[in-house]
């Protein structure tokens, strides 16, 4: 098969979460013999890794990312009727016109459009020849506004704007998955989420892969001061809310216990009103956004943490944690379609003081981190097999290839 892939986000083996996934998937594809391409938005600290993603895919073609006007983005978010903001802020009409040339020169069979946001280039696409059309919709956009809107502590304007743009997004959303040949989830959640809002649609579960060759490094040395980690791309809302949620509503209590304690948030796209808040703790506190690769982070972390509120979807980064052996601690959305066991393979916590407390269980009861530890390993290493994966995205999309149009 020749299959092209679209990425908002260059897709690389040192990107966290759902954009390592694509690498992955893109990969494992090449290597059974499939022409594979790429069209991706790059920006200045990732366009290192092109080179590499073109010694190994059948091609690579990139549009820079160019941040917009803040005059720009105002009318498109608040008086656009034509694009939900979401849509505008991965707008690109050079990516349009590439996205059609690639696959008017590459004769593709299909193309993947990897998170929902780059579906718009498959849809209403005047550059587009005809081609069989995938989405792989690592979260359902609709859902996670509507999370925006009715969580408890989320920011007002956030709450407003999100308010303002779910009747737009839900009609665009899913016309968009409509016009598609098929939609791939993560999770069989995901998957219930998107027919309940169009029972009509073709939705596959394909559950991401884990490489355990790339994650099993063992720790060079003895950590000599316990490290609780969280990891993302902080710009997210969903990442965003989780760090400032955990910063000012859980960190005190673990901080006033365990005044030694360290805590690390490994990402980029930190904003100023999360700088400010982890300087309040300048001992112990730390915002890394220039991180090449998160294994040796993983390697100095005692607990992994994901207090995620917001959004939907398959956290990969949870299952990145637990192949490293780190004991998790999360709330029950942020291992949604992942089979969470609470107390046996990671500590499921939704509120502040539970989500404290079992930051201290780990902290107290060293064998029982460990176990945790292991049971989260095994799980992972037994139920999200990378090449069981990437064969069941091959029979879908042969599927998909089979029927004509």
């Amino acid at each position: 098969m020749k299959i092209l892939f679209l990425a908002n986000r260059l897709p690389h083996q040192n990107v966290a979460g759902g954009h390592r996934l694509i690498h992955q998937r893109m990969q494992l594809l090449a290597n059974k013999g499939h022409a594979v391409g790429l069209a991706s938005f790059v920006s200045d600290d990732n366009a290192q890794y092109v080179q590499a993603l073109s010694t190994t895919l059948h091609e690579v073609q990139t549009v820079p990312l160019k941040k917009q006007h803040l005059t720009v983005r105002i009318m498109r978010d608040y008086v656009s009727g034509s694009l939900p903001a979401i849509f505008w802020k991965n707008y690109s009409r050079r990516m349009m016109r590439l996205v059609g040339d690639m696959v008017d020169a590459g004769r593709y069979d299909v193309v993947i459009a990897a998170y929902s946001e780059m579906g718009m280039y498959l849809y209403r696409n005047p550059f587009l020849p005809a081609v069989h059309k995938v989405v792989s919709c690592h979260r359902c956009l609709t859902s996670s506004f509507a999370k925006y809107v009715e969580t408890p502590g989320v920011p007002l304007s956030v709450r407003a704007k999100s308010a303002s743009q779910l009747q737009v997004l839900e009609k665009y959303e899913f016309e968009m998955y409509s016009a598609m040949d098929h939609i791939l989830t993560l999770t069989q959640e995901d998957r219930f989420t998107l027919l309940n809002y169009a029972p009509q649609l073709p939705v596959s579960v394909i559950r991401p892969g884990i490489d355990f060759n790339y994650f099993d490094r063992k720790r060079k040395e003895a950590v000599t001061q316990p490290v609780v980690m969280m990891c993302g791309f902080f710009a997210d809302k969903s990442n965003h809310d989780a760090a400032m949620w955990f910063i000012e509503e859980i960190w005190p209590a673990v901080k006033q216990k365990y005044p030694k304690l360290k805590c690390i948030f490994a990402g980029k796209g930190a904003s100023p009103e999360m700088e400010r808040a982890a300087a309040a703790y300048p001992e112990t506190m730390h915002v890394i956004s220039t991180v090449e690769d998160l294994r040796p982070y993983r390697e100095q972390a005692t607990i992994f943490i994901n207090p995620m509120r917001l959004g939907s979807g398959l956290r990969v980064k949870v299952l990145e944690a637990m192949a490293t052996g780190l004991p998790v601690v999360t709330t029950a959305l942020g291992v949604a379609g992942i089979p969470a066991q609470n107390g046996e393979n990671c500590f499921v916590a939704d509120t502040p003081d539970l989500f404290a407390q079992s930051i201290d269980w780990l902290m107290t009861d060293l064998n029982m981190a460990n176990k945790m530890g292991t049971r989260g390993r095994e799980m992972v290493k037994s139920q999200f097999n990378s090449h069981s994966s990437i064969s069941e995205l091959e029979q879908v999309l042969e599927e998909v290839i089979s029927i004509q149009g």
